[in-house]
């Protein structure tokens, strides 16, 4: 700073010429070197010569200063003009100004302090007494020495009644934080060098309040105070005029009783700015104050009970760590607290676990014997953790242990690892951790060679399976960028690497062939090897080859039974089909020619009984087998037709009849005794082929739409269709035995409600009009009571257990299935206030299904959504207040009341992304909130609304609402009117206090706990 440097120098010229040393004491003569300063902005590179200029000059005009002082004081005084009156702002205030500059300020200050210290001290202690919130004024014939606790005292009353917002907590707390922390270093740097820091009054009067203050039982003094006194050291450690023994002795008794208590203080946020403020100093290693032992505040820091101190920690220790001197301190403490740092790896905090991870295989490389095998094998399963982030460092810190080796070691290594450790649906979590942090992913050549060539060791059957699955997904993700399901990142976008397809082209065109007949006999490997077609430019290849890979998908589709396999096939079969046509027609004909003499057959045996006489045992045996094996030879060439049908229009075959006929004889003869009924499976394909049925069906409507007489005849058939299909799946959602089926045609009834909704009526055909179908409200109960039993009966930890991973996926296919109807209009938004209701309780299982139907509804109508958004608060209050029999003292006490309240914070973010966009429906949630509670409004004028708590829940909302819109909630809440009768009790009416405050505060502030008091 100019004006500290300058005064430096004045003071050190001062010091060597002959001045009058009786003016040299004069705080007159050093304000003239202020004003001086200001006014001429003399900089550091000033001669010597020039200075002298300057300060003679300076001493001649103090001198007819005084000379005028003289005079005035023998004038009469004269009043204040009026354009002189009015209040004067506070420091505080001045500080807090944007238009005001902290070093000119400062400046200001020590010019005051040269002419009345007195006042200029009570001008700083009433700044750290305003800040902290309190209205208190020290009187100004205050004198010295100081009773701070005192003054403490007396401005502990003088808080607001709601006292639990002052400006630390404040939204705004981090401008509040660098304007009053920035003005307390400037004022500290600029008083440097200046008489006043010799005078021992300075130093003392402000640093013994402010730790006074820091040990305050109320909370907002220590907080506010703490945060000044850390700043304060901060500076100090950069001040070079005091003499250095007595700056040491100062720092370190504001050390002990500011850092060294505050650090373990009860309040979040004290703890924070202390860990923060200590990296600072400890990053000035071995300039600062501090041992380099003190890094272990840090390291027991990693187990404090707030996220932000947590992270604020391992910040500091990373950025510590690189630091060549603290580094072996890093490492031993490290060695000797890493327990912390693993237990943040496995918790559930991600981001922090990723931190926690960088720094543990940072300390890795630089000694290997830092963690034992079975820390690193822990630390390399979070490869197949769910969030991307701290996987991929788990990814980095395996890559780290096997540096060294080469790319068939590690391919190696990396199989063995996820044989022991893994399960087979993380391979693709293991893929994805692996991309982007290692080129080993990408290595395809040295894949296909490991899987066609004779190893040595040999590969097991297992590793064999495992490294097709890799280089599967390699293949997939370098190709589409996707990332696979349920693996959570902060970046969606998708990220294909170029040249990709031409590469994956090059290496697996020519070998695909031999990878399929090598590895036929596994269905998996199967399954995996059939997706690569997919995946290539088949263009590309030879006519032999493509000619030659087809025969081997038809083998493939006729000889395998599995579903998975199948489906496969017939997706890469239209990628096939674009290269070579001729043969897809034939395994379509064959495909169903082989369903239906299967259907037929079957149809033969249908209605007979197991019931045989006990002569004809022999022929009983015969007949049962020949049952099972028409019924298994109808589900093989059912799973054909199924997979083809989704991949093909089928429509031609005239399946449609058949398969419904079936389904309603199902139904209708699910009473009849000893009857010989389809299996489980049977029915599921039937209810697929149907589904399948009625969307190409309507899909080729939608495309004739034109070709009148064509659309009438299959709009018929296709209505007809239609409400036989209702007919089933009705039936088989309320069959529950079972979950699985009920679950496929909730899905295919969901889809189908969608299809046919009123996008139909847009058409300029009356036929396609017609088909139109609006589900009524018995199937929307039925829809939803199916819903709510099956997800929503559960715990939400019993659910995302890693054993219930099958359930989990069929749950959330179930929510997106409804989600789907919510989003497309089909189902009014306010109905979806009955899973909105869990959007908190179930977040982790499907609180991303939820959000994504929720910016649907707010799209379609935000004003509609802004009352499904309270119904869905109002479900669980009502349930709430049943529990505790509408005693609203109780129910604000609960666990239940504080779940409820985060829930009303989780929704309130879904409104953030466009407030203005949804200004209406948050009006609208407020507005019908104080309604509900004003419906409440008893007979008795001395008692509050029986539902007056609820504007506690509906606070949460109040960020939301736009500046120019709390006028106008603010007079429609003053229909619920407060009684001054003194039979009240007012601690009832702190719903209504606190949701006022919130309303009448700019910027509002996040609920704290308790005073300290």
């Amino acid at each position: 700073m100019k004006i500290c440097h300058f005064l430096l120098k004045v003071w050190q010229l001062c010091r060597t010429v002959t001045l009058q040393i009786g003016l040299l004491a004069s705080r007159d003569f050093f304000l003239v070197l202020f004003q001086k300063n200001i006014s001429r902005k003399m900089s550091d590179s000033t001669s010597d010569m020039e200075m002298r200029d300057f300060v003679e000059e300076a001493m001649e005009e103090n001198r007819l200063l005084q000379c005028d002082e003289d005079f005035n004081e023998n004038a009469d005084d004269q009043p204040m003009e009026p354009e002189q009156k009015g209040e004067e702002k506070s420091l505080l205030q001045l500080v807090l100004d944007k238009s005001n500059n902290h070093d000119d300020l400062a400046c200001l200050w020590v010019n005051e302090y040269m002419l009345d210290s007195t006042a200029a001290l009570i001008s700083f202690i009433q700044l750290v007494v305003e800040a902290s919130g309190s209205h208190y004024l020290i009187p100004k014939d205050t004198n010295m020495p100081f009773a701070y606790r005192d003054i403490v005292i007396a401005a502990t009353v003088q808080f607001r009644n709601v006292s639990m917002y002052y400006p630390m907590i404040m939204k705004t707390a981090a401008s509040f934080v660098k304007n009053v922390g920035g003005f307390v270093q400037s004022l500290l740097k600029t008083a440097d060098g200046t008489p006043i820091f010799f005078d021992h009054i300075f130093l003392k009067e402000v640093t013994g309040f402010v730790m006074t203050c820091s040990e305050s039982k109320v909370r907002p003094f220590r907080h506010t105070s703490t945060m000044i006194g850390l700043k304060m050291l901060t500076t100090l450690q950069d001040l070079s005029t005091l003499n250095s023994g007595l700056l040491q002795s100062l720092w370190t008794s504001m050390y002990q009783v500011i850092f060294v208590d505050r650090c373990m203080d009860v309040v979040d946020d004290i703890r924070l700015l202390c860990l923060t403020e200590l990296g600072l100093w400890l990053e000035k290693y071995p300039d600062c104050y501090l041992q380099p032992d003190r890094v272990r505040y840090l390291f027991e820091g990693l187990q404090d009970s707030s996220s932000k101190v947590r992270e604020c920690c391992l910040h500091n220790i990373s950025k510590l760590s690189r630091n060549e001197v603290l580094r072996p301190v890093c490492l031993n403490l490290g060695k000797e607290l890493k327990r912390f740092l693993l237990n943040i790896c496995v918790q559930r905090e991600n981001e922090l676990g990723e931190s926690a991870l960088n720094i543990l295989s940072d300390f890795y490389s630089s000694s290997s014997e830092f963690l034992t095998e079975e820390e690193c094998r822990l630390l390399e399963q979070l490869m197949f953790a769910a969030n991307r982030g701290l996987a991929q460092a788990a990814a980095l810190f395996s890559n780290e242990r096997r540096k060294g080796r080469t790319n068939c070691q590690n391919l190696r290594s990396i199989l063995q690892f996820f044989n022991e450790d893994g399960q087979y649906e993380h391979t693709a979590y293991l893929v994805d951790a692996l991309f982007g942090t290692s080129e080993l992913i990408v290595d395809w050549r040295l894949m296909v060679e490991m899987l066609l060539e004779e190893q040595s060791p040999k590969l097991s059957r297992k590793e064999s399976s495992t490294l097709i699955e890799i280089l599967s997904r390699g293949v997939k993700q370098a190709i589409t960028g996707e990332i696979p399901p349920g693996r959570y990142t902060k970046n969606l976008v998708r990220r294909p690497i170029a040249g990709s397809i031409k590469l994956a082209t090059e290496i697996l065109g020519p070998v695909l062939s031999k990878l399929i007949e090598k590895y036929c006999a596994d269905s998996e490997n199967v399954k995996n090897l059939l997706e690569l077609p997919q995946l290539l430019d088949l263009q590309s290849l030879s006519k032999s080859q493509s000619v030659q890979l087809l025969e081997q998908i038809k083998d493939i589709m006729f000889t395998r039974t599995d579903n998975s396999v199948l489906r496969m096939g017939a997706r890469t079969l239209v990628y096939v089909n674009l290269v070579e046509a001729s043969i897809i027609s034939e395994i379509l004909n064959n495909a169903v020619t082989n369903y239906k003499i299967a259907f037929r057959t079957w149809q033969e045996s249908y209605g007979t009984t197991n019931y045989c006489s006990p002569g004809s045992s022999s022929s009983s045996s015969s007949s049962t087998k020949s049952q099972k094996m028409r019924k298994n030879r109808l589900l093989v060439t059912l799973r054909l037709v199924s997979a083809l049908y989704g991949q093909f229009d089928l429509s031609g075959y005239h399946l449609t009849e058949s398969v419904l006929a079936s389904l309603k004889r199902v139904v209708r003869e699910r009473d009849r005794p000893q009857r010989d009924d389809l299996p489980f499976e049977a029915r599921a394909l039937y209810m697929e082929v149907c589904y399948f049925s009625l969307s190409w069906d309507l899909k080729r409507v939608r495309k004739h739409e034109e070709d009148d007489l064509y659309v009438v005849e299959l709009c018929a058939a296709l209505k007809k269709h239609f409400e036989d299909f209702l007919f089933v799946t009705r039936d088989l959602i309320k069959d529950k035995r079972n979950i699985y089926l009920a679950s496929d045609t909730y899905t295919y009834l969901c889809d189908l409600f969608v299809l046919f909704g009123e996008q139909l009526r847009l058409s300029a055909n009356a036929n396609i009009r017609d088909l139109t179908y609006k589900p009524t409200l018995e199937d929307i109960k039925l829809v939803e009571n199916f819903m709510m039993s099956y997800i929503f009966h559960d715990s939400p930890l019993e659910i995302v257990k890693e054993c219930n991973f099958d359930e989990l996926q069929n749950k959330r296919r179930v929510l997106s299935s409804y989600c789907k109807l919510v989003a497309f209009s089909v189902v009014p938004s306010m109905r979806a206030s009955i899973i909105f209701q869990h959007y908190d309780k179930f977040f982790d299982a499907f609180g991303d299904i939820m959000r994504a139907a929720m910016e649907r509804a707010v799209d379609i109508n935000c004003v509609n959504y802004g009352m499904t958004v309270l119904h869905s608060l109002l479900l669980v209050y009502k349930r709430i207040m049943a529990n505790y029999l509408d005693d609203s003292e109780r129910v604000a006490h609960s666990d239940e009341f504080t779940h409820l309240i985060s829930l009303a914070k989780r929704l309130a973010q879904t409104f953030n992304p466009n407030l203005v966009e949804n200004r209406r429906g948050v009006l609208t949630l407020h507005r019908a909130g104080i309604m509900y509670v004003l419906e409440s409004v008893p007979c008795d004028p001395t008692a509050a609304p029986k539902h007056l708590i609820f504007l506690r829940v509906i606070q949460e909302f109040v960020p939301q609402i736009l500046v120019q819109d709390k006028p106008n909630i603010q007079k429609f809440l003053e229909r619920i009117e407060e009684p001054s009768l003194p039979s009240c009790r007012k601690e009832v009416w702190l719903p209504l206090e606190g949701y006022r405050f919130a309303l009448n505060t700019k910027v509002i502030a996040r609920k704290t706990d308790s005073m300290d008091f």
